[in-house]
């Protein structure tokens, strides 16, 4: 099917998984400033449903993201709130700090998954008050290499994007009209400054579409997309339960 035949299929698709499986009122929707929180906005603007929008910024979130993010909402007809997170992660830090792994390596990456779990806690704390769905904002090249924290963005209750390449996303974007200078921008996870998914990934998401479609690759980009799918199997199941249990 095209990307206009496919947004109204999302639509509803997102109202049938909040009437039919969860019962719920609305939705809660992390906007970052992103093409893939901007395209979930967008979708849910279409529902007729009310949509409760946070903006969820840190102490390393840039002023651009905050822009944006209003953007998508002024373009979609949404309201959001702005909730700064950066009180709870300093609490969060604070009192773990004596305890953390000494390891210097470590830390980076530990405070991003922190401040995205953060978030997460923040969501779902919002979508229980309003008896709303969380909408998970990831897509199938995150999903595919695990580019997301595990309980942090990663946790969601439906995942509108899962079954789309990036190029899909930007297609669909195109489709909904969401402003060019979101669509276009270098994807980010905003977890620290300067931080972007393709630096992090070390292969570009133009590759990552090509390897997803099924199509020839460099060598070296396989091995890195392997890597990252590989080690991020666990992120992808649900936690192992033995097989027997007790006679008596």
């Amino acid at each position: 099917m095209n990307m206009q035949t496919y947004a109204d299929y999302l639509v509803n698709w997102l109202e049938n998984q909040r009437k039919t499986l969860y019962k719920m009122d609305g939705y809660v929707l992390g906007v970052s400033g992103g093409v893939d929180s901007a395209v979930c906005a967008y979708l849910l603007a279409r529902t007729g449903t009310p949509v409760h929008c946070y903006m969820l910024p840190a102490a390393v979130s840039s002023e651009t993201d905050l822009t944006d993010a209003n953007a998508v909402l002024d373009g979609c007809g949404l309201s959001g709130e702005v909730i700064s997170i950066e009180p709870m992660y300093q609490a969060v830090m604070t009192s773990v700090a004596s305890a953390l792994h000494p390891d210097p390596e470590r830390v980076k990456v530990l405070h991003g998954n922190v401040m995205a779990r953060l978030r997460m806690v923040t969501l779902f704390t919002l979508a229980q008050s309003y008896r709303a769905v969380v909408v998970g904002t990831d897509n199938l090249a995150e999903s595919y290499t695990g580019y997301f924290t595990k309980f942090g963005d990663g946790a969601a209750d439906v995942l509108p994007l899962a079954r789309l390449r990036k190029e899909q996303v930007l297609a669909l974007a195109e489709v909904l009209g969401v402003p060019s200078q979101i669509i276009y921008k270098a994807p980010s996870a905003g977890l620290w400054e300067g931080q972007t998914d393709e630096d992090e990934l070390g292969v570009n998401y133009t590759v990552l579409d090509t390897f997803l479609r099924g199509e020839k690759v460099s060598k070296a980009a396989q091995k890195r997309i392997a890597f990252w799918h590989n080690r991020s199997h666990h992120k992808r199941m649900l936690p192992p339960m033995p097989e027997e249990t007790p006679n008596q």
